[in-house]
């Protein structure tokens, strides 16, 4: 298969004095100055020795001091190494990532996750050996104390109604699963065969690579050691973002992998649109009224009964996770919409990123 992006084709050999490193560790940021320190130094305290693993920053040209950061880090551990992206969006970073890296096992960790093993990165060069092409992670969610709504963010993605069905970021077991979900290490030349992320992609670039990878019919290794947990959005707005960004990235892996179409998530959408025109057309066909009014009634029964059984060791938290549940529902819902009718992306990259990479590619 022909490399189809740019970013791959920048690929060079590269030789040097010392050994090669056995895995290359590849963390895609911008903007991360509150996280980035914390995150590198606990992938440094990993038990697999310095020089069997390599670090690649690759930061989507940063406005605070996560360069900063990062080179005086990498002054002091020459396996810390920091590499630009003029596209700023992590596609993009992704594949200048793999491109440089020296080993021929590559594992994507973003800047603002913990790490929550020491034997990590070890367990993941293990299991590459073992004959895994591909590993998948459990990723938990994180509150921040006193943080009620991250708490209750936390809560509502344990029920049922709170994640995608068939995802495995939530699973801690160890075992064999597909890895469209949670794939986030690859062996490096299985990674180029596929030609690596579409960079046209500004969200879920990862799920529609993961998806290439099954396509191949490649299976993942799944273990709670290769487990990081991440924060969860302080708020409804930002978590109707993410998970609007998620909606519109799944959507268009369908709209590129029509067999790929969710009819869980086609539904949500329905849904979303009932909710938002059913009121106007209601005016000329009064019928339309009373089916919303059923519709948003159920909705609500479902979301108030899943929010107090979930938050079920303090009712006081049941408002949060219901307005959590909704804000995934309903961002995840839009955002798949309108990626199926290629509206607005919600994308966070500021217009010089793209011009920077414009400029870069031509």
């Amino acid at each position: 298969m022909a490399l189809c992006n740019p970013s791959i084709r920048m690929l060079t050999m590269m030789t040097s004095s010392t050994p090669p490193p056995k895995l290359s560790v590849i963390l895609p940021v911008r903007n991360e100055e509150p996280h980035i320190a914390r995150v590198l130094n606990e992938l440094l305290a990993q038990s697999l020795p310095e020089q069997d693993y390599e670090l690649l920053v690759v930061d989507g040209m940063s406005t605070d001091r996560t360069r900063e950061i990062v080179r005086d880090i990498a002054e002091r551990h020459a396996c810390v190494r920091l590499l630009d992206n003029p596209g700023c969006l992590s596609g993009r970073a992704r594949n200048v990532g793999v491109a440089q890296a020296k080993a021929p096992y590559v594992l994507f960790v973003d800047g603002h996750c913990r790490i929550l093993s020491d034997d990590m990165l070890s367990s993941v060069l293990a299991a590459f050996r073992n004959g895994a092409r591909c590993i998948s992670r459990p990723q938990p969610l994180f509150a921040e104390t006193g943080n009620r709504f991250q708490h209750a963010v936390t809560l509502a993605r344990g029920t049922v109604l709170g994640h995608y069905a068939g995802s495995e970021i939530f699973q801690p077991d160890d075992h064999w699963c597909s890895p469209q979900s949670a794939g986030c290490g690859y062996e490096k030349d299985l990674y180029l065969e596929l030609g690596g992320v579409d960079e046209d992609f500004d969200a879920a670039e990862d799920l529609e690579f993961n998806l290439r990878v099954a396509q191949h019919g490649i299976q993942a290794r799944h273990c709670q050691t290769f487990a990081v947990g991440y924060m969860a959005r302080s708020g409804v707005r930002d978590l109707f973002r993410q998970l609007y960004r998620y909606g519109y990235g799944r959507a268009r892996t369908a709209r590129k992998h029509p067999s790929s179409f969710s009819p869980l998530v086609g539904l949500l959408s329905l849904f979303v649109v009932i909710l938002g025109v059913f009121p106007v057309l209601a005016l000329a066909v009064p019928l339309l009224g009373v089916l919303w009014c059923l519709t948003a009634g159920v909705y609500a029964g479902l979301v108030l009964l899943v929010s107090l059984w979930g938050s079920r060791s303090s009712l006081m938290d049941s408002p949060f996770v219901a307005s959590a549940l909704a804000a995934i529902h309903l961002g995840g819902g839009l955002g798949y919409l309108m990626g199926l009718l290629g509206g607005p992306s919600w994308c966070h990259a500021p217009p010089e990123c793209s011009e920077s990479a414009a400029s870069h590619s031509s």
